[in-house]
């Protein structure tokens, strides 16, 4: 899929495009400055090589203009000038270099008095910043123009627009979706304020609108993700024949895009037409879209059992996949066609492509694993930083009050001995009672924060275990009962043989197993459908597979949880529910959810043995269900006795 692509592309382009120059404030210029020179000139001929198509000759004569503007006092001039050498060096990938003009350009910004000014050099940081790696400088930086931009009275679109462009693409890496859909919403709420011209319109309103379709599409909500790109290409269509190469890949992408939606709800025929689109648009120019509309048609074939035009438009997709080492697609091609000779029975060239799949993921898988041991290395260093500046902040307020006590002391010297007692004590213990209280917060504050650290290490741990089951043992498993396939296709009497028939049955089993297991571990029903309705799936799943009779029940909206909550609340049923099959011996299980105006509540209450709540110490399973309900800063009553079966009385706040 060339989504993230194209996501890449159109905001680093369209960032770069607003941080740089845009109108840039040219018209605010004087007309003359000192030794006579044409400001107008000048400013004029500081855009002019900003856009010169030779980058080498652009960045000359920005160069000359920059000395040009310091020679006569025109900061503003200095600042535009060495903020455009900046972005030419941006545009060339030589980050380093842009960096350092974008860090020439600052003072001259600052001393020309204009804070917008100022505001784009540190958009421009950010900019740098976020291409680097460095997320946390790319967010300190933002949020300084941003600042600086809620203090004046300003129209400059551009900049906000770039800056909350820039933030939505850092929420993105930091896996923030929520935010990041905050951020560009509040970008396309300025560009429609523009005053400004369609074209610009257009192109400024294309990436975010990208943007968000990206969010949809990743976040499984296929009909949001649709109304958005067909969205794009209405806005694409306005550009007319005048549309540039990168509108060009943005209207291939969105065809595209809109062909692997399409499938995903099984619309077939508009996948097919989509991804044709795409396919017309691209050819010769994006091999990237090419390649994933061919996998688009592939599949389509195959569903409308066209196996011959499914086979060979495959074998072009993976000769594609594999000249632009598009590793991850190479998988997806393999498994396909894997399918099509599966389903044509050719279970030998089936079984090589399997294992060609098989070999490829545990290579991927390998890289994902080093992605992830550093990533976890970055978020301790964040921790430990964070840890750090809470420790300075309080070393901080200690010296602050030891010097407000000395100042009260020499203040109130001359009162009496035993007034000055009283006070100090009465300070004292003020200070003691505060001092309490902060250290109280602080370790609440971070014995949550363990709690959910800790969750979160288990979650990722159990997505890992899940794709290892998956995608290893899983395809071990599928190569298994392929190599069976074709024993079977080049010996008819198998079929025959009680044994074989029983080893078939065997594997079939283990399939399931490992799929049961493998969603258990990560739920992607909670991906498709809202908190109740995942938990429903699960009761009638239990009760199919154990026969107790699980009558579940909800009241009230449950649509717009966010992720983490959801899956923390159907981690907790899915405990609950565990414990009571293996221990309570229980035939009959009430569960309950209820959304109230500002809370969650579970109810779980079994007829099974109970147990003494008093006497018995917390088993694994209840030990886990505290950590998640504590994680969520909620409460929770239990009530149990032996015979009476057990109730548990859960409530959490809506974040």
């Amino acid at each position: 899929m060339p989504g993230k692509k194209a996501r890449f592309v159109s905001y680093f382009i369209f960032l770069n495009l607003l941080v740089f120059m845009s109108n840039d404030g040219y018209t605010r210029s004087p007309p003359s400055l000192k030794n006579g020179t044409d400001i107008t000139a000048l400013d004029l001929s500081i855009r002019r090589a900003a856009y010169l198509p030779d980058p080498d000759r652009s960045i000359q004569e920005l160069d000359v203009l920059a000395q040009k503007s310091v020679k006569c006092d025109y900061f503003l001039g200095a600042a535009r000038a060495f903020r455009a050498e900046g972005g030419r060096y941006f545009d060339l990938g030589n980050c380093p270099t842009a960096f350092l003009y974008y860090k020439k350009s600052l003072p001259y910004a600052e001393r020309s008095g204009l804070k917008d000014q100022v505001a784009r050099c540190h958009n421009c940081f950010a900019l740098v910043y976020l291409t680097l790696g460095n997320y946390t400088g790319a967010s300190e930086e933002c949020f300084k123009a941003l600042e600086i931009l809620k203090t004046i009275d300003s129209s400059d679109y551009e900049t906000a627009i770039s800056i909350y462009t820039n933030l939505a693409n850092l929420s993105e890496h930091l896996d923030q979706g929520e935010k990041k859909i905050y951020y560009l919403s509040q970008a396309e709420t300025l560009i429609r304020k523009w005053n400004t011209s369609p074209e610009m319109m257009i192109m400024s309103l294309t990436p975010i609108l990208i943007g968000k379709a990206n969010y949809f599409s990743d976040d499984q909500m296929p009909d949001s993700a649709i109304k958005y790109y067909v969205e794009v290409l209405d806005v694409i269509k306005g550009l007319g024949a005048d549309k540039e190469s990168v509108r060009l890949y943005d209207e291939a992408n969105a065809y595209v895009n809109l062909g692997i939606l399409y499938g995903k709800i099984c619309d077939w025929d508009k996948c097919i037409s989509y991804s044709n689109r795409a396919i017309a648009i691209a050819q010769g120019k994006y091999p990237d879209v090419v390649e994933c509309g061919y996998y688009n048609l592939g599949q389509a074939f195959r569903y409308f059992k066209k196996y011959k035009e499914a086979e060979d438009i495959f074998l072009q997709a993976i000769k594609m996949s594999a000249a632009i080492d598009h590793k991850q697609q190479l998988a997806f091609g393999y498994g396909y066609l894997s399918d099509v000779y599966r389903d044509t029975r050719r279970f030998k060239k089936a079984l090589v492509y399997t294992d060609s799949m098989t070999a490829l993921k545990d290579t991927l898988v390998t890289v994902d694993k080093i992605k992830t041991i550093r990533q976890v290395e970055t978020k301790y260093n964040t921790a430990e930083k964070d840890r750090q500046i809470v420790q300075n902040e309080l070393l901080i307020a200690q010296q602050k009050n030891k010097i407000t006590r000395k100042n009260t002391w020499i203040g109130f010297i001359a009162v009496s001995v035993l007034l000055l007692a009283i006070l100090s004590f009465l300070l004292y213990r003020n200070g003691r009672l505060k001092q309490t209280g902060i250290i109280k917060s602080l370790k609440q504050e971070n014995t949550i924060g363990i709690l959910k650290g800790v969750l979160q290490g288990e979650e990722n741990e159990r997505i890992r275990l899940a794709r290892e089951l998956h995608d290893g043992i899983g395809g071990m498993l599928s190569a298994t009962k392929m190599r069976f396939m074709a024993l079977r296709h080049d010996n008819e009497n198998l079929v025959k043989s009680p044994r074989y028939l029983e080893a078939m049955g065997l594997l079939d089993i283990m399939g399931d197993e490992i799929r049961k297991t493998s969603h258990n571990l990560m739920p992607e029903v909670l991906l498709k459908q809202n908190l109740a309705e995942a938990v429903r799936t699960y009761c009638n799943d239990i009760q199919t597979g154990t026969g107790l009779q699980i009558d579940f029940q909800c009241f009230g909206d449950f649509g717009n949880l966010p992720n983490k909550f959801k899956l923390n609340i159907y981690r907790i049923v899915q405990e609950l529910l565990k414990n009571i099959e293996q221990h309570a011996k229980a035939t009959y299980v009430v569960v309950q959810l209820m959304m109230l105006e500002a809370y969650l509540t579970v109810s779980v209450e079994d007829n099974g043995t109970g147990f003494n709540a008093t006497e018995t110490k917390d088993g694994i399973g209840l030990h886990n269900i505290k950590i998640r309900i504590m994680s969520l800063e909620g409460h929770y009553t239990l009530k149990s006795e032996l015979g009476k079966g057990t109730t548990i009385y859960i409530e959490v706040g809506i974040p």
